[in-house]
């Protein structure tokens, strides 16, 4: 008789849930704080992520009766990005759009001295200049931003969850 796997829905909403709160986390500590964002708070943050990722993979196994295919570790680490990446651009949009929007006007002054001399180096006119300028104010948005924010989330939970799921498989 085969054993049924368990589900992977209450640990992709516990460590989910604790991934989007660290990542809020770091985001408000570096604001209260007023930090940039480093080589060094990157470097610590990924690692504290990959330890969440780690253990809801490895806490799945145990449960499992040390049964852990690479698909489930891949299905676990996408759900955890999944449900942390939302709670993240979520609070991410608030943030830069109510809390700090003062950035997104500074990143948008910065864009548009980089776009204007970009469009003055190719000598670009008319819709192409016009065309050039509302795409660059596009990547200066908070919406953009968030979105941004949860694509990387998603891939770095799925490098995560491959690498620990080929380290922890049967």
């Amino acid at each position: 008789m085969e054993q049924q796997e368990l589900s992977l829905k209450p640990y992709a909403q516990n460590y989910g849930l604790i991934y989007g709160g660290y990542s809020i986390l770091v985001l408000l500590l570096l604001y209260f704080f007023n930090y940039d964002q480093n080589t060094g708070i990157s470097l610590l943050s990924f690692l504290i992520n990959t330890a969440i990722v780690f253990i809801a993979i490895h806490r799945y196994k145990l449960d499992n009766a040390n049964n852990l295919s690479l698909s489930s570790a891949i299905k676990l680490g996408l759900a955890i990005g999944a449900i942390g990446g939302l709670i993240y651009a979520v609070y991410m949009y608030i943030h830069y759009t109510y809390l700090q929007p003062e950035f997104i006007t500074t990143l948008k002054e910065g864009l548009k001295t980089q776009v204007e001399a970009e469009i003055e180096r190719q000598n670009l006119k008319g819709e192409e200049a016009d065309t050039t300028r509302e795409i660059a104010t596009l990547f200066a948005s908070p919406f953009f931003m968030a979105t941004s924010a949860l694509i990387s989330i998603l891939l770095k939970t799925l490098f995560i969850s491959l690498v620990v799921g080929l380290i922890k498989k049967n």
